[in-house]
């Protein structure tokens, strides 16, 4: 059996460069977030990072110009399919309904699977640089509008009652962002927290037989 690398030194050096870069990037990602969880943000030193990943901090400035770039970087990189997952979802051929549980399977999954990610990027998030912070409020705009966008098709096809729009995107994603916290602490499979999550916010908002249709 190979044994594992333990720090960047030890890696095998493949023939391809850009393979080998992005192995890198993955060590110093999990190495950085163990710190993050234990010490927290402000309490990690590029140092103390550098460390754990067997290189000198120079060998990290490579990579990430400082703490908060290397925290945005990792966002960006989690996030970029997931984003790209929800907008298909949002504008696919499906009804309201079907495409609506879609999301909330899918966004409950991803964040459970992400958790450790997530515990500690809400937390921090407030120290990543100002730029970056507006990057990533737009981001999250697009993805607000995709939620409404498909709340919208549901109310406007009868098939959702007719609610406060915003007031139910907000939430359905205040819900959906708090799932990495307790899904640890219920004896359930992601899949199996997904699916009761969908069906709960669904049947909540699907219209009751015989209630009045929308006024055109």
């Amino acid at each position: 059996m190979t044994r594992k690398a333990n720090t960047i030194r030890e890696m095998p050096k493949p023939a391809n460069g850009g393979e080998r870069a992005d192995e890198v990037r993955r060590v110093i990602y999990e190495r950085a977030l163990a710190l993050f969880e234990t010490k927290g943000f402000a309490g990690t030193s590029m140092n103390e990072i550098a460390s754990a990943c067997g290189v000198s901090k120079p060998a990290i400035y490579h990579y990430f110009r400082n703490k908060s770039h290397l925290l945005e970087t990792l966002y960006a990189d989690i996030t970029r399919n997931f984003f790209d997952a929800i907008q298909n979802i949002a504008f696919d051929t499906g009804g309201p309904e079907e495409r609506l549980r879609r999301l909330i399977r899918y966004q409950s999954i991803y964040n459970i699977d992400h958790r450790r990610f997530l515990t500690v990027f809400w937390r921090e998030r407030h120290v990543i640089e100002q730029e970056d912070r507006r990057n990533l409020a737009e981001r999250e705009r697009e993805f607000e509008g995709w939620v409404r966008k498909i709340l919208v098709d549901g109310c406007a096809a009868g098939i959702f009652r007719e609610v406060e729009v915003d007031v139910a995107t907000f939430g359905i994603l205040g819900m959906l962002s708090a799932v990495h916290r307790w899904s640890p602490y219920v004896d359930q499979s992601p899949e199996a927290v997904a699916e009761t999550l969908s069906d709960m916010i669904v049947r909540g908002l699907l219209r009751e037989p015989g209630e009045g249709a929308p006024v055109p």
